[in-house]
C-alpha cells in the first residue's frame, strides 16, 4: 500500500567518522614517536578513535531502512521495517498496524515528553542517522509488551500510522 525509503546524504556522520579516524591515526603516530611519555595512553586513545569510527560506519553509514505498510495474508494491514546492511536485507520489525498506539515527532520541544514515555520501556532505533533528520517515536503494543520504535518518516507515513 505505502512504502517509504528515505535517502540521506549523512554528511555529518561521514565527517564524524573521518574525524575519529584522523584522531586515531594521530594518536597512533604520536604513540610511536620516541617521547619520554609512556605510549600506552596514546595507543588506547588510538584504539578508541578507530573503534568510534568503525561504530559510526557500521551503525549509520552502512545501514538504510525501508518503512512499509502492506496487506498481510489475513487481510490485515502490517507495518514492516526492513534493514539494508550491505547486501544483507533483514525484516527487523513486523507488527499489525492496529498495534500502533501513538506517533510522537521527536523535536526539542517534545524531548521531555519522550523521556517520560520511555521510562521502563524498550526503545528500538531504526533510523541509520545521528543528526538533523525528522524522526518519530512510534508507540506499539504487541504480544502483551509495550515498546517504542524510533523511525525516520515522512508526513504521509506518520499520518497513515496515526489514522489507521
Amino acid at each position: 500500500m505505502y512504502s517509504y525509503r528515505p535517502s540521506f546524504k549523512k554528511k555529518k556522520e561521514k565527517l564524524l567518522a573521518a574525524l575519529l579516524g584522523a584522531f586515531g591515526t594521530a594518536m597512533f603516530v604520536t604513540g610511536a614517536l620516541p617521547l619520554n611519555l609512556p605510549p600506552l595512553w596514546f595507543q588506547l586513545a588510538a584504539i578508541a578513535g578507530y573503534a568510534g569510527m568503525i561504530m559510526v560506519i557500521s551503525l549509520c553509514l552502512m545501514r538504510h531502512y525501508t518503512y512499509e505498510i502492506t496487506e498481510s495474508d489475513g487481510g490485515t494491514l502490517d507495518f514492516i521495517i526492513t534493514e539494508y546492511y550491505g547486501r544483507r536485507i533483514t525484516v527487523v520489525c513486523r507488527v499489525a498496524l492496529s498495534a500502533v498506539q501513538s506517533v510522537l515527532p521527536l523535536r526539542a520541544d517534545t524531548k521531555e515528553q519522550f523521556e517520560a514515555l520511555k521510562k521502563g520501556k524498550t526503545v528500538y532505533t531504526y533510523t541509520g542517522v545521528l543528526f538533523d533528520e525528522e524522526q518519530y517515536l512510534v508507540g506499539m503494543e504487541a504480544h502483551g509488551e509495550h515498546f517504542f520504535v524510533r523511525i525516520c518518516a515522512d508526513a504521509t507515513l506518520a499520518r497513515v500510522l496515526v489514522n489507521h
